[in-house]
């Protein structure tokens, strides 16, 4: 009896202007929780991603900074973004970008400590551990994921330059819009749904079940924008890194092959944690999902453009 009463109320105009007062409170709530660390907390953000050593945030070194403003100069950035784009060391093995040059709150780079290592030795000095057992390179799968975990400085050029890329964009403020996209557009179809077919008499298990479908709608509906604003830009960065010339189009090659030889050799050492997370060829496991371009294709994309420059030169050479 109260359940139905409580059911009742939300029917009631005091009960819609509640549920209407909830929805734009999640709504603005999940917008900010997007917005926020990547404009007004984006220092607190750093802090949270940034590289310590003990308790100590680790400066990036200065081969590291000399080779970021080496990016900066040869994509011809200018002075008003360069001083909106802060490079740190970052935490893990993996580059990482926050913020937008387009907001005055500026932007991320960070840079993983592996862009330091030159030999296996150097890898080892790190004590890397996976899943908190550390790593023998003195083994073959160990041996794998250090040399995996060493890249040239062409192909360290090339990830510093994708990163700067990915800042270039207004792909933070399309992001934050997408929750109170989806939630507004669940809403008021809900609204019209029940006006239009006069659903507040039906029973409440026909509107409940109702709802749960436009969740379902929603939560598709939001994930497939991020996803494609995603993978658009990441498509039209991987294109504007091999207009930079052939060399920049071998060090893509280059990286990809080296992250996904990373992947495959996490794979082994991970365990069923790291078939879950890692196909066979070093592709990210998703799911129905594709937040990002596989990383095999993002590869083969490079190899095709260095291919039909060599096919380019050598049809030059007859």
């Amino acid at each position: 009896m109260t359940t139905k009463k409580a059911v009742s109320w939300f029917l009631t105009e005091q009960g819609r202007n509640f549920s209407f007062a909830l929805i734009t409170g999640t709504s603005i709530t999940l917008t900010a929780a997007r917005y926020l660390p990547n404009t007004f907390f984006i220092q607190k953000y750093k802090e949270f991603v940034h590289y310590y050593k003990n308790g100590t945030p680790v400066e990036l070194p200065k081969e590291l900074l000399n080779r970021y403003n080496k990016c900066l100069d040869l994509l011809n950035v200018a002075d008003a973004h360069r001083k909106l784009i802060q490079p740190f060391s970052v935490f893990g093995f993996d580059l990482f970008h926050a913020g937008s040059t387009s907001s005055k709150f500026g932007a991320l780079v960070g840079i993983p400590c592996n862009f330091m290592f030159k030999t296996l030795e150097d890898v080892k000095e790190c004590n890397i551990e996976v899943n908190h057992k550390p790593i023998d390179v003195s083994m073959e799968t160990g041996e794998k994921l250090g040399n995996a975990l060493i890249l040239s400085e062409g192909a360290q050029e090339f990830a510093i330059c994708r990163e700067i890329l990915m800042t270039q964009n207004k792909k933070v403020m399309f992001e934050s819009a997408y929750p109170f996209i989806s939630i507004f557009a669940v809403y008021n179809m809900g609204c019209f749904f029940n006006r239009r077919f006069n659903l507040y008499a039906a029973p409440t298990a026909f509107r409940g079940t109702m709802y749960t479908i436009l969740g379902f709608f929603g939560a598709g509906l939001y994930f497939l924008m991020k996803d494609m604003t995603q993978v658009h830009y990441e498509v039209q960065v991987d294109q504007k890194l091999a207009e930079l010339g052939p060399e920049y189009v071998k060090n893509g090659v280059e990286f990809y092959e080296k992250i996904l030889k990373r992947n495959q050799a996490l794979r082994e050492l991970m365990g069923k944690e790291g078939e879950s997370k890692y196909t066979k060829l070093g592709n990210e496991n998703y799911g129905l999902r594709q937040p990002h371009v596989a990383l095999v294709h993002r590869k083969k994309f490079f190899e095709e453009k260095l291919q039909k420059k060599e096919e380019i030169e050598s049809g030059n050479n007859y």
